[in-house]
């Protein structure tokens, strides 16, 4: 195959009949008893098929992890130091540290 190209055709279907029609209803019909099957595969003992199955039990009962992405594009010294300051403080906030000096005023930092 040549890299790059497309399978198909670009704005061109690859499923021009979509979905089969009654599928997602099917396959919920047979959701507690594939649930079982998944619950019955905790105790294999083979650890990756365990493991597997913990994640699809998981997943569907709690929904997939969020995924999380930065912008590292700018660099440190693209920040004025009001900016800095202000995402400091809200990371100390998010994992319950107090101010540096202890007084609960924001500390001024020197970038």
């Amino acid at each position: 195959m040549i890299p790059n190209a497309r399978k198909f055709q670009k704005g061109v279907s690859g499923n021009p009949g979509g979905r089969p029609k009654g599928i997602a209803a099917k396959a919920r019909e047979h959701g507690p008893r594939a649930l079982e099957v998944l619950v019955a595969a905790l105790d294999d003992e083979d650890a990756k098929v365990r493991l597997t199955a913990a994640n699809m039990v998981l997943d569907r009962g709690y929904g997939k992890p969020l995924t999380m992405t930065a912008d590292v594009t700018n660099k440190i010294e693209d920040f004025d130091d009001e900016s800095l300051d202000a995402a400091i403080s809200t990371l100390r906030e998010a994992i319950g540290l107090a101010e540096p000096d202890g007084s609960g005023e924001e500390a001024q930092t020197a970038h």
